[in-house]
């Protein structure tokens, strides 16, 4: 039976240490980050972590994250030069994983039996202090594998109650995109998944970074060197259309043709719309946030199908652009391709 675990004053230090004290018994337990929620067991203990992939449903062959709360933590699971390490003294915490060489004491099932592990160092109070309580906490996003990440903890509950140990009840989560992943074994590091930590940021604190193309979201890898890499993620059980020239999106919404479609918008763009609209926002942060959580919505709508516009891909909103085209069952590039949605719609 899955304990949860409402966090507020009265009750915060017993509450960290009572889902510490589960952690370390081996079990697993849902926690907040800045970005998303994570689903959590002890990093050293390989039967714990395995809980995970059940829970999930998560394929064995895409890794875990490692989360710790302090230096001395990344050095007990991976190696990382000193020029490197300096300068995340200054960057972390934050929602920024770095992919490095690993070291013994993580278990194969955290890195997919690779040589590689990824360490994130979370800006989030209860997710330091759990993994201060307990130690380092190897953790991907809390929702089942393909579904929409959690940002709160509502969704948490309704959707792994009965499936893990604990869930940490703390409302919505502040970003509501993941972590931004660079692997740092090769030079110049490679920008691998966009996320809430920006290219930008990364680039003025750190130095150049190759941006490998699988950021962009049109393709998977073969192999998952990191989360987000090899697998179709976030999507909507319901099939998303994005259509990215913005005039093209506009043409379709005010049209008969977007009947059945939930149109996931802009404030600015939903004026054209002739059916029924989820706006998303018009600040991209607004949109990042509110962003997985508005795909769940189109689920539990009465439409059959989702549309969705194209953002600016400077700042988060390239990871929101990510996200977006993981989670969209076809992409619309150029106004040349907009009858795809129609092929797509007649052979339903």
């Amino acid at each position: 039976m899955t304990e949860i675990i409402k966090i507020d004053s009265k009750n915060y230090a017993n509450s960290i240490n009572k889902c510490a004290e589960t952690i370390k018994a081996g079990g697993t337990v849902v926690f907040p980050t800045e970005t998303v929620y994570g689903l959590g067991a002890d990093a050293f203990n390989p039967d714990a972590c395995k809980k995970i992939f059940v829970a999930k449903n998560r394929p064995a062959d895409n890794p875990l994250i490692v989360h710790i709360s302090n230096m001395d933590m990344l050095h007990s699971v991976a190696y990382i030069d000193e020029d490197l390490r300096d300068k995340m003294k200054n960057i972390w915490p934050s929602p920024l994983t770095l992919l490095l060489k690993k070291k013994d004491t993580v278990p194969d099932i955290v890195s997919a039996g690779l040589d590689t592990v990824c360490i994130r160092f979370p800006d989030n109070q209860i997710a330091l202090d759990l993994i201060s309580a307990s130690g380092p906490i190897a953790a991907p996003s809390a929702n089942i594998s393909t579904r929409p990440s959690i940002v709160d903890s509502e969704t948490a509950i309704r959707e792994l109650d009965g499936r893990v140990d604990a869930i940490i009840d703390a409302g919505r989560v502040k970003y509501g995109v993941e972590s931004t992943i660079i692997d740092c074994t090769v030079k110049p590091y490679r920008l691998l998944r966009a996320g809430a930590f920006t290219l930008e940021d990364i680039e003025s604190m750190i130095g150049p970074v190759y941006v490998d193309p699988l950021a962009r979201g049109y393709n998977q890898s073969s192999v998952a060197l990191t989360p987000g890499l090899k697998y179709r993620h976030y999507a909507p059980s319901k099939k998303m259309f994005l259509i990215e020239n913005e005039d093209e999106f506009i043409k379709f919404i005010s049209s008969g043709d977007a009947r059945d479609f939930l149109i996931l918008c802009s404030e600015k763009n939903s004026h054209y719309a002739s059916g029924e609209t989820l706006v998303l926002g018009d600040d991209i942060y607004e949109v990042a946030h509110n962003l997985f959580y508005d795909f769940r919505i189109l689920d539990k709508s009465g439409k059959k199908y989702g549309v969705i516009q194209s953002f600016p891909e400077s700042g988060i909103g390239f990871a929101v652009m990510n996200r977006i085209r993981k989670a969209s069952f076809l992409i619309i590039k150029d106004k040349e391709n907009i009858d795809k949605i129609y092929k797509v719609l007649n052979e339903a």
